[in-house]
């Protein structure tokens, strides 16, 4: 009887997991538990990666650009500058993983577990995390022009100076979330509850946007706009001359 060839999936969960630079482009590792492995420095671009285990692995400088990651559990993965730009991570679980200067533009996040990731000067621009759990993530600088945060789930999260420009925070709840020094030009904050949230040196807000959003009277705001309380939850909002 012919024995059968082990699959590449097969070699690479018997093995000791000590794969950096591995040149793995297009691989099919759908359902390979690879947890704990070394992939520092891999090319994974366009890899079938739909449920992988890769839960504390490292993956830092990797590219994983247009790879499928639908359903992956990376929770405590080391993703540290890695290029996962235009793959889809729908459905993935990364609580607190390490994406700090990672690039996840136009990357599909949609309803993802990102909770207590670092994501320090991480891009997501045009990236969609539409109903995605975001709650107490670490973004400060994070690059978020464009992105879809619809639905998003970000309580607590620290986005202290990140770019912000242009996304879409509708239904988004942000509840006790650090905007300090944030940008928010033509951000779309319908419905997007900001209550408790530090607003303090946002630029680039509104009257308008504030108006759409939902605040309380923790809720820090700028300087430049005064909010004038009408009743317990009705208010209105002027601009201050500068």
């Amino acid at each position: 009887m012919t024995e059968k060839t082990p699959s590449l999936k097969e070699k690479l969960e018997s093995s000791k997991k000590y794969l950096p630079n591995a040149d793995l482009q297009g691989a099919d590792l759908e359902g390979a538990d690879l947890a704990g492995a070394t992939l520092s420095g891999s090319d994974l671009r366009g890899a079938n990666l739909k449920k992988i285990f890769l839960s504390d692995s490292k993956i830092s400088k990797s590219n994983l650009t247009g790879a499928d990651l639908t359903g992956a559990n990376l929770s405590g993965a080391d993703l540290n500058k890695s290029n996962l730009g235009k793959a889809n991570l729908q459905n993935a679980y990364l609580r607190r993983a390490d994406l700090r200067g990672a690039n996840l533009s136009e990357t599909n996040l949609t309803k993802s577990n990102l909770r207590e990731c670092a994501l320090f000067k991480a891009w997501f621009k045009k990236s969609d995390c539409s109903g995605a759990n975001m709650q107490n993530i670490k973004g400060a600088q994070a690059k978020m022009q464009g992105c879809i945060l619809v639905g998003a789930k970000m309580a607590g999260a620290d986005l202290t100076g990140a770019r912000l420009e242009r996304a879409n925070l509708e239904d988004a709840c942000l509840q006790t979330a650090n905007l300090n020094r944030a940008f928010l030009n033509d951000t779309n904050l319908n419905r997007t509850d900001l209550r408790g949230a530090n607003l303090r040196y946002v630029a680039g807000l509104t009257r308008e946007q504030v108006m759409l959003a939902r605040i309380d009277k923790n809720t820090l705001m700028p300087d430049y706009l005064k909010v004038k309380w009408t009743s317990q939850s009705a208010f209105d909002i002027l601009d201050v001359e500068k």
